[in-house]
């Protein structure tokens, strides 16, 4: 079973944030960010002591700006307790920015990313921690595209709101028993054993392959209607689904259509509009790796 991570921290070290938490997700473990899982109208409260309850450990994410943080004392209390009254979850000390460690944390063995040197071997020192096998090759970042916070900039522009779960890198559940997937999901299992999900934003379809999903498509439909013969960025999909682009090989690019290959995960990415008067998609699937 995937260890799973809370990540308390403050909107001021976002950037950070993200970046560990593509870096924890590309070890396996599994990661609970606000922004990927609270929507608009939630409570904040119940959603992050649900978030809380539901994982093995918490990331305190420590900084001048995080340590002042109500919100990020709040949740640290909570986990503290957890911890103290037995329940397994532990809590992580990360130093970011150095600061004073609160009281509660005095004593503890933390990881020290303040030096951005030193953040494979922050990492490593992380990740075995949990009692995750340390991989060094999912810190390459030779390949081009935008970086994530550009990517999300410009879908912003482009009136693209960032995707809470489950359009959130939907990538995640490739391989996943679909019964299982549907149950964490929810939405409509059809008659092939499909799962379709739908909101206002997006329509996600995930196709099984025997028990297993094998491909997986999401239309953005903010950006209907559009047609084929017009030219688009990529990035900005790509972006809102809070997918990386620089972790991705752009193999092909044609007016309604741009390919990548993931090779980390091996999948086939392909951003597309697949006919006139449609949303754009972006696809997600295992078995075309590499064709």
């Amino acid at each position: 079973m995937k260890k799973s991570v809370f990540l308390s921290h403050t909107s001021t070290d976002k950037s950070f944030v993200r970046k560990l938490a593509y870096d924890l997700e590309a070890h396996g473990i599994k990661y609970w960010l606000d922004e990927a899982e609270i929507r608009v109208g939630e409570s904040l409260i119940e959603k992050i002591r649900q978030g809380l309850d539901d994982v093995d450990y918490v990331a305190a994410i420590l900084s001048p700006s995080s340590i002042a943080s109500p919100w990020v004392q709040r949740e640290l209390d909570v986990a503290m307790n957890q911890e103290i009254s037995g329940r397994q979850v532990k809590v992580l000390p990360i130093m970011y920015q150095n600061c004073e460690l609160p009281g509660f944390l005095l004593g503890k063995f933390y990881a020290d990313f303040t030096d951005e040197k030193n953040y494979p071997e922050a990492l490593k020192r992380l990740v075995e921690s949990i009692g995750i096998v340390f991989n060094k090759s999912v810190l390459d970042t030779k390949r081009e595209g935008a970086t994530l916070g550009e990517a999300l900039d410009r879908a912003f522009v482009f009136n693209m709101p960032m995707l809470v779960r489950p359009f959130h890198r939907p990538f995640q559940y490739m391989g996943m028993n679909i019964k299982e997937v549907h149950e964490s999901i929810g939405g409509e299992l059809n008659e092939a054993g499909n799962v379709i999900i739908e909101n206002d934003e997006c329509r996600m379809f995930l196709e099984r392959e025997g028990s297993y999903v094998s491909y997986i498509d999401v239309d953005l439909k903010r950006t209907a209607p559009f047609n084929q013969n017009q030219t688009f960025d990529p990035e900005p999909m790509l972006g809102a689904l809070s997918i990386n682009p620089s972790e991705l090989e752009l193999v092909r690019s044609q007016t309604h259509c741009h390919t990548y290959y993931d090779h980390k995960k091996k999948l086939k990415v392909t951003v597309m509009c697949t006919y006139d008067g449609g949303p754009i998609s972006v696809a997600f699937s295992s078995k075309y790796y590499g064709m």
